[in-house]
């Protein structure tokens, strides 16, 4: 089975976009069948319109361009309320509206005290955060049930959801049903020798769960972690994406942060490796 890959929306070259044709003229360019899509990233000046997402939900259907997740990422646990209630509102928009793309999935982070920084605060990591992040993604699950689409919630280390046990603990309270996995986000100066380990605890905790991974690469430098292009740091794709088209054949792999120079040799990359498994 070929690997499900794709790409956000506005690290296709170009973003972001004036036109739909202009989005699918650029991303054509590339070997790849998925996207992730952020509406406000990928198109300029974007409006919550329903002609213009359903002309998109038609020019990506006739070009054969599959939505694998609606990213809504917004702050849950923000100082700033205003900005948090938007941000919930927003994920409700785009929940409402995944359906015209054949999509079933939204996907946020879990945030940081620090409001627009998404940076590291002790309080991130307190009960009290967990707690109110979990109430925040309850009421999203329930809101989404209309609409059949679902929160998909993703950790990072700076955040509420720090690591795959933490993410687990949300589930078991919210009873959501997919995950995001990206290693990299798990990831800090300390802990980054541990990156199979994190792996192999998220297909552990989540194998049945996981929709999305995130594929990143990254290198050292000056004591802190820098990503580049697939292929070129040190995370053990190698190890990775074997484990990933056994176990979780039907997740789909999105290059994020990957951008420019870097996407066609991080596809080529990626697509020799399976080719490896292949044979």
């Amino acid at each position: 089975m070929r690997i499900k890959l794709g790409i956000r929306g506005h690290d296709v070259p170009g973003a972001p976009f004036e036109t739909i044709d202009e989005f699918v003229s650029s991303y054509k360019n590339f070997d790849l069948d998925y996207l992730q899509l952020v509406y406000k990233k990928a198109f300029r000046n974007f409006e919550m319109d329903p002609k213009f997402l359903l002309e998109l939900s038609e020019k990506l259907k006739e070009n054969d361009i599959r939505v694998a997740m609606i990213g809504a990422y917004f702050n849950m646990i923000h100082p700033d309320e205003e900005k948090r209630l938007n941000g919930i509102e927003y994920f409700k928009q785009c929940m409402e509206t995944a359906s015209v793309f054949g999509c079933d999935i939204v996907g946020s982070e879990t945030g940081s005290a620090n409001g627009d920084k998404w940076t590291y605060n002790d309080y991130n990591h307190t009960k009290e955060a967990h707690e109110r992040v979990a109430e925040t993604v309850k009421g999203l699950k329930y809101y989404g049930n209309s609409f059949r689409c679902r929160p998909v919630i993703e950790g990072a280390w700076a955040h509420t959801v720090y690591d795959p046990d933490q993410l687990a603990d949300l589930i078991d309270e919210t009873q959501i049903f997919d995950v995001t996995v990206d290693v990299y986000n798990y990831l800090n100066i300390e802990n980054y020798r541990n990156a199979d380990a994190i792996f192999d605890r998220c297909l552990d905790l989540f194998k049945d769960k996981i929709r999305i991974y995130h594929v990143k690469d990254f290198n050292v430098v000056d004591g802190k972690l820098v990503q580049c292009g697939i292929g070129q740091g040190i995370m053990n794709w190698q190890y990775f994406i074997p484990r990933i088209m056994k176990e979780t054949p039907d997740a789909v792999l999105i290059l994020e942060g990957v951008t420019g120079k870097d996407i066609q040799p991080s596809i080529e990359f990626i697509r020799r490796i399976e080719d490896g498994i292949k044979d």
